[in-house]
């Protein structure tokens, strides 16, 4: 201000920032009387020569739905929180704009209160750019709350740096670093690395099943699935990642693999080998008469289970795999 004072006179310096920053001063002193600066009058659309500054035309101007609890003017004194934060105030010709303010008191030479100095400023662009992001925020915690899993993020190393639902799931923390690496079966853990490393390395898709232990030392399985969140500039910054536990599915799939089959997977198993039905008749040693049967029949087949646990094999050998998912139909996939 050194440099300025020669050239430069206050009011002319308070009149840049009013106009280029879109701020406004007022003042309440203890005699009750309040002043206004030309930007202030700017932020409400109000004529400095048509309105007298007060605490009730503020008050007339701030839409209803921000406005606070009615209490005496004179408490600003003494309770700055009678104007300040973040409210909308609705201008004459209605526009609708957000202000910030900011006050302070001010002591006189004997140190008492004289009087209550506010800074206002025209926040409405930078609501503007917040409210996608509010969205975003509110979408995010929806979906952490809906989540059917443990959601984490994870860095390029293997740590597990934030678990997003931990307060749900407080047992999660034990994930947290390179915990869930210890919560794996000795002889899976290098094979689990392999695994993340691998996708580390090459930005694919994580997607595996293992085995965690529980606090009562028992495991159970879950299926881990994991994507990169990239910089623009296509650098990985971290990984978000979702464990949900699959133990019963597992366990039903496992013993389905032994003990179940329909005419329909038989029929999509063969289709995908491109096997003819004489083909499949040859290398399980049943007749193609009964093959055909076989495939004929609607849901699960009636056969004994040596039977049936013939056809799983010599197809599971050529390279086909059978589900049977807890939602949905059976199918078949290649290994």
């Amino acid at each position: 201000m050194l440099q300025f004072q020669d050239h430069l006179d206050p009011w002319e310096i308070l009149r840049f920032f009013e106009d280029k920053l879109g701020t406004g001063l007022w003042r309440y002193d203890a005699e009750g009387r309040m002043l206004w600066s030309r930007g202030f009058y700017s932020l409400l659309g109000l004529d400095p020569h048509a309105i007298t500054p007060s605490y009730v035309e503020i008050e007339k101007r701030i839409h209803p739905d921000d406005r606070r609890p009615k209490r005496d003017v004179r408490e600003l004194m003494f309770d700055r929180s009678l104007l300040d934060g973040e409210f909308r105030i609705v201008r004459p010709n209605g526009a609708l704009r957000w202000i910030r303010v900011r006050s302070e008191v001010l002591l006189d030479r004997a140190g008492a209160k004289e009087s209550v100095l506010g800074l206002a400023i025209d926040i409405t662009e930078q609501r503007r750019l917040l409210q996608p992001l509010q969205i975003d925020a509110g979408r995010y915690l929806a979906l952490t709350g809906i989540a059917d899993g443990v959601l984490w993020v994870g860095s390029e190393d293997g740590r597990i740096t934030t678990v997003l639902n931990a307060e749900a799931r407080p047992e999660a923390r034990q994930l947290l670093g390179t915990g869930w690496i210890d919560l794996l079966p000795e002889e899976e853990r290098e094979g689990a690395l392999k695994n993340w490393t691998a996708s580390a390395t090459t930005g694919r898709p994580y997607d595996v099943e293992h085995r965690l232990r529980q606090p009562d030392g028992s495991y159970r399985w879950y299926r881990c699935k994991a994507l990169p969140v990239t910089e623009p500039n296509g650098r990985i910054r971290e990984w978000l990642g979702i464990s949900v536990d699959v133990h019963h599915e597992k366990l039903f799939s496992r013993h389905a693999a032994t003990s179940m089959l329909t005419g329909a997977q038989l029929r999509a198993a063969r289709g995908m080998l491109n096997w003819s039905v004489k083909e499949l008749a040859s290398r399980t040693g049943l007749s193609t008469a009964v093959v055909r049967r076989l495939e004929e029949q609607n849901g699960l087949l009636r056969m004994p289970e040596a039977t049936i646990q013939q056809l799983r094999d010599t197809l599971s050998a050529a390279g086909v795999e059978f589900m049977f998912p807890a939602v949905g139909q059976p199918g078949v996939r290649p290994r």
